[in-house]
């Protein structure tokens, strides 16, 4: 048989299979029904029910009430003084108080001091501006730590650091990078933040030129995998002795191009020789112990690092890497964590005290769930066991970094066709619906991309416009400059509603 008529048998199983597993009957796991196999999707429209298909969707909560937040009152001018009085920010960990409500029917929280003064945010937004809804009423885990961080960001001895976790509409820093770069318009800052040791997207990403030879990816949502063994990032990454990792700035991104710091993440039980080229001529190598937990190797050159390679010898057993940060002293650095296939509440699995090895090696201000394009699906509405599943994540991060600021973000529109054309995709609605209840009932914040990106359809304009792939799913590099502005405003319309 000639190699023609093999390639014609293989594909011709391949399309049986699919069709055949198009026919199969619905599969629940729990109360989450998978989606089915439709190899014609983008060919037969969608059967639509009640009405124009988008199915039942939940009550969602009324918006938060304004919070008002107490802060100690700043020391008294001087009467000859021209200084304006202005609230200072608490510091980390001050342990907030119930106390009466003021007027904007908030509960107010005050910290143990007798001297505070009231910081209360406006109750209305810009015009054209979707908020960020924050469901704390001032307990940890709201906005307003992130908005004292973004405050002091060149004062604060280190950068503002944002955790972005996110599915394929993430992947390759789309959206990320330009939120990153607006934030450190605003804020100062430079490099692109968290960079795994290897990545399937490298030559695909744009704010980080990424090299890599000897090293093996290990990821959540494939098998083999070993949860005990996966950092921050749901990865993992193995090497060869003499494998080399290199990263280079980025021109075509502001911001991206130079960095001041580099560090790299790992765990050794039995040590490694870690040569580290600065700029392209600088050499340090480092002898890591072992030791069974993480560990961290910092470096920084004379001036700005425009480029760092890592080369790996004398790997001992037990060694497993991380990725690379490339961050600024000061300013604001956000950390892309996309993971391709997944629904988000696998962030549980990560160990706690592995986790909790980051919060002390790399604090987070805010951290971002950013999911939903692997869990909408057109045959269901209900979402409250995904949701459940979605807050255990939630607390999982909460526990090991228990004053950061978390934002949930909805998932964005999702188009499919239908009789009547291209429309939002069922079931897209009441996702985003159930994701603000989760944020609601777990006490964060959330911001709905849906209704900022335009609500139903909007999606279909994307595509007509250049913004996304033809798949109706996915955006590209221009939608994700179009998109991260709404996010950007809705962080700069929260921070100025305090008066910072």
């Amino acid at each position: 048989m000639n190699q023609i008529a093999r390639s014609f048998i293989f594909v011709a199983l391949i399309v049986a299979i699919l069709l055949a597993l198009h026919f199969l009957p619905k599969i629940t796991i729990g109360e989450t029904e998978l989606r089915r196999v439709n190899v014609l999707s983008d060919i037969l429209p969608e059967s639509m029910e009640n009405g124009d298909g988008l199915g039942y969707i939940p009550d969602v909560p009324e918006p938060p009430k304004p919070i008002v937040v107490t802060t100690p009152v700043a020391p008294a001018a001087p009467a000859d003084s021209q200084q304006t009085a202005r609230p200072i920010a608490v510091d980390d960990g001050v342990h907030l108080q119930p106390t009466d409500t003021t007027g904007l029917g908030a509960t107010a929280y005050t910290p143990s001091t007798d001297s505070v003064n009231v910081v209360a945010p406006v109750a209305e937004h810009p015009e054209g501006v979707t908020p960020i809804l924050d469901y704390s009423q001032g307990q940890p885990g709201g906005m307003y730590h992130f908005y004292q961080q973004l405050a002091r960001a060149r004062q604060l001895g280190r950068p503002v650091r944002i955790a972005y976790y996110g599915d394929s509409f993430i992947e390759g820093d789309i959206f990320s990078q330009d939120l990153r770069e607006l934030l450190q318009d605003q804020f100062g800052g430079s490099g692109v933040g968290w960079v795994d040791c290897a990545s399937q997207v490298h030559g695909f990403r744009q704010s980080v030129v990424h090299s890599f030879s000897g090293i093996t990816e290990y990821e959540i949502v494939k098998r083999p995998f070993s949860n005990t063994n996966q950092g921050i990032a749901q990865r993992y990454f193995t090497a060869t002795d003499g494998a080399s990792i290199t990263y280079k700035g980025a021109r075509a991104r502001r911001h991206q191009s130079q960095w001041a710091k580099a560090i790299f993440y790992l765990r050794s039980d039995g040590g490694l020789r870690l040569h580290t080229t600065m700029n392209g001529d600088s050499t340090v190598v480092d002898t890591i112990v072992g030791a069974p937990r993480l560990q961290t190797v910092e470096c920084q050159d004379t001036i700005p690092m425009s480029s760092v390679s890592y080369t790996l010898r004398g790997i001992g057993s037990g060694t497993l890497f991380y990725g690379v940060a490339l961050e600024p002293l000061s300013g604001v650095v956000v950390d892309n964590f996309s993971m391709r296939g997944s629904a988000g509440y696998t962030l549980s699995q990560i160990p706690e005290a592995t986790l909790a090895q980051f919060a002390v090696m790399r604090p987070y201000d805010l951290i971002v769930v950013h999911y939903g394009l692997n869990v909408a699906n057109s045959g269901q509405s209900n979402y409250s066991g995904y949701t459940r599943n979605m807050g255990q994540a939630i607390e999982h991060l909460r526990k090991a970094y228990p004053q950061t600021s978390i934002l949930v973000v909805s998932m964005p529109d999702r188009d499919q066709r239908a009789s009547n054309g291209l429309h939002t995709m069922k079931g897209v609605e009441a996702l985003v619906a159930y994701q603000q209840i989760m944020a609601s009932d777990h006490a964060v914040s959330f911001f709905n991309l849906f209704e900022a990106m335009g609500g139903r359809d909007s999606m279909k304009g994307l595509v007509e416009q250049g913004m996304a792939n033809k798949d109706y799913t996915h955006i590209n590099f221009k939608g994700g400059r179009h998109l991260a502005r709404f996010l950007f405003d809705a962080i700069m319309a929260g921070y100025h509603s305090y008066g910072f």
